[in-house]
């Protein structure tokens, strides 16, 4: 989301205030709007990167250790690997719980008496610090932070070495507090770094702005997000084999152990190797040549064209765009359900990014297989077995009824006429009445809306119009709203284009 919009976005006047507090004047006698207005005027302030970055080190000694602890990890380890840079607020919490709790878990799965002199060497200023007043200082924390970026030892790993020492994230290995990740969003607020807004759904979001989005990245270093380097460095893996990565990581001055494995190697590039020099070395004669890199941007369909750092940034920038798919290990086709839209729409080309298709024939699959997701899972009715070789793409018991449903992905709006023959053979081949044939598409023509009024002259089946985004809006709500709670289908009794405001 640009600036703008999440200035537009901004609802709630006490948050506006603490947003404004960084640069805008007297902003506590402002109304939201007034102060939305100045936000506005003020946009250069806010998004140039000397400012961001003198906040990020201001933030880095704040007097609250929690601060400084949760600071890097909700804006560098979360938000900033968040698609759109946004976060539903109880999510951002449960992450950095959850990356405390793992830093913690790794603690005690690596034998400490087996570390790098590099590394031996942060432990020992670490405890030393500790020693004094049972806490570390501002002053301590600087020079440890300037001392550990020498030995090029990531924050990670020095997490890990205070939480061997139980010293992380607090004394004794507790996890923060919902209140202390509240504290930090308020200070990063105030430092004008993000922004709470409402979104459509009615939840609230922790966001960063584009604009204040790039300035982070920057300064933490992130080329591009964590899942999309994954991707990146599997495709290496494969196209280039163990021996290059070995290569990269010794040019880059890391130690290996004497036989290490392909996910060992990989582990330590997504660690310490910047995917530009994963690909482009740390010298002129390093890295890919200029052919292997025009082929690749040829294969992932981006300008194949330019000089070698060109070619490379290309590449990044297409990694850096594959959306973060979170899937559980129970249902495969939860993948599929994530990137409805895209499915519904046929965006072949960004499923083929995301490797989610080999053919073009599997998107229409795909798309059934995430509806039968979303009705299982997300509305609780289990769609029945289909038989034969002629059928719709799924069924429903409603009563002593059925209802029917298909999909049809589609670049461009449906027009319900070229189809109204299957459908009919659908309804007339049922064993038992259906109440409603409801079809899933992208859009719909105007023409079909008057065509599904035709058809209900003639027959006793409703024919129902819905968008994808207006399914998986459904689906998304109840599940929010209603948890285990069956989804009663009596809601899609309606004939025509789908409404909304019928439902409760």
């Amino acid at each position: 989301m640009k600036y703008i919009d999440c200035v537009k976005n901004l609802v709630n006047v006490n948050e506006a205030k603490r947003l404004a507090s960084a640069y805008i004047v007297d902003y506590r006698r402002l109304s939201l709007d007034e102060i939305k207005e100045n936000l506005i005027k003020t946009t250069g302030q806010y998004t140039d990167y000397n400012n961001i970055s003198a906040r990020l080190e201001s933030l880095k000694l704040d007097d609250n250790r929690a601060i400084r602890i949760i600071t890097p990890i909700f804006l560098k380890y979360y938000l900033l690997e968040e698609d759109d840079f946004m976060s539903q607020c109880k999510f951002t919490e449960e992450a950095i719980l959850n990356y405390e709790q793992e830093i913690i878990d790794d603690s005690n799965n690596f034998d400490d008496k087996s570390l790098s002199r590099d590394l031996q060497l942060l432990k020992f200023m670490l405890n030393t610090a500790w020693e004094h007043e049972d806490n570390i200082s501002v002053d301590e924390k600087n020079l440890i932070d300037a001392v550990r970026i020498y030995l090029n030892i990531t924050d990670k790993e020095q997490n890990m070495l205070e939480a061997k020492s139980c010293r992380f994230p607090t004394k004794g290995n507790a996890l923060h507090t919902r209140t202390d990740i509240d504290n930090t969003r308020k200070a990063l607020q105030s430092a004008g770094l993000i922004f709470y807004v409402k979104g459509s759904d009615g939840n609230s979001y922790d966001t960063i702005p584009e604009e204040i989005a790039t300035s982070l990245r920057k300064y933490y270093g992130i080329e591009i997000r964590r899942h999309g380097y994954k991707v990146l460095i599997d495709y290496v893996t494969k196209k280039y084999k163990k021996p290059y990565l070995i290569n990269i990581i010794e040019k880059a001055g890391i130690p290996l152990p004497q036989y290490p494995s392909i996910d060992c190697l990989q582990d330590i590039i997504i660690r310490a190797i910047r995917p530009s020099n994963l690909l482009g070395g740390f010298s002129p004669r390093d890295g890919l040549d200029s052919k292997d890199l025009v082929k690749w941007c040829a294969d992932i369909e981006v300008t194949a064209s330019g000089i070698k750092q060109v070619l490379i940034n290309r590449i990044l920038e297409h990694y850096d765009s594959i959306k973060k798919i979170v899937v559980s290990d129970i249902d495969e086709r939860e993948k599929f359900y994530a990137v409805y839209h895209e499915l519904a729409n046929r965006d072949l080309k960004f499923l083929r990014t995301n490797q989610l298709i080999n053919k073009d024939l599997n998107c229409e699959r795909l798309f059934e297989d995430a509806t039968d997701f979303l009705f299982e899972k997300k509305l609780h009715n289990k769609p029945l077995t289909l038989t034969g070789t002629e059928h719709p793409d799924g069924k429903l018991s409603f009563k002593d009824k059925y209802i029917l449903w298909d999909n049809k992905s589609k670049e461009s709006p449906v027009n319900l006429k070229d189809h109204i023959q299957q459908f009919d053979r659908y309804i007339k081949m049922s064993d038992k009445e259906v109440a409603v044939f409801i079809v899933i598409a992208p859009s719909f023509t105007e023409a079909s809306i008057k065509e599904c009024a035709k058809y209900s002259l003639t027959s006793d089946t409703l024919m129902l119009l819905i968008t994808a985004d207006e399914l998986k809006e459904i689906a998304e709500n109840w599940e929010l709203s209603h948890k285990d709670e069956i989804f009663n289908l009596a809601y899609f009794k309606q004939n025509g284009r789908f409404n909304k405001e019928l439902i409760s």
